[in-house]
C-alpha cells in the first residue's frame, strides 16, 4: 500500500516538473483549447507526443540524484505523463466551456 502511495506520489511530481518546467504548460494550455473548441479525443494525441518529444530532449543528458528527473530520461514514462496532462487539459477546457455564461 505505502508502496502505490509513493509511486502516485512520484507520478504527481513529475507532472509537476514538467508543468513548472513550460513545456507541460503549453501542451496544459493546448489540450484545454481543443476542450473548449469540442474537438475529438484524438486530436490530444499531437500535444501529448511534441511535449513527450521536447521534454525528452530538455532532460535527456540530465543526470543527478533525483528520481524524477532520472525518469524523464525515460520516453514511455514521458509520453504517460503527457497523456495525463493533456486528458486533464482538455477536462478543463470542456468544464470551462459547459460552465461559461451564454
Amino acid at each position: 500500500m505505502v508502496r502505490i502511495a509513493r509511486m502516485i506520489g512520484f507520478f504527481f511530481s513529475a507532472v509537476g516538473v514538467q508543468i513548472a518546467s513550460g513545456v507541460g504548460l503549453a501542451a496544459l494550455i493546448v489540450a484545454a483549447l481543443l476542450g473548449w473548441k469540442r474537438a475529438g479525443l484524438h486530436w490530444l494525441l499531437a500535444p501529448a507526443v511534441a511535449g513527450a518529444i521536447a521534454a525528452h530532449v530538455m532532460f535527456e543528458r540530465v543526470s543527478t540524484g533525483g528520481k524524477v528527473v532520472n525518469a524523464m530520461s525515460n520516453g514511455a514514462f514521458e509520453l504517460i505523463v503527457y497523456v495525463f496532462i493533456c486528458l486533464v487539459g482538455y477536462g478543463l477546457g470542456a468544464l470551462a466551456r459547459r460552465w461559461r455564461r451564454p
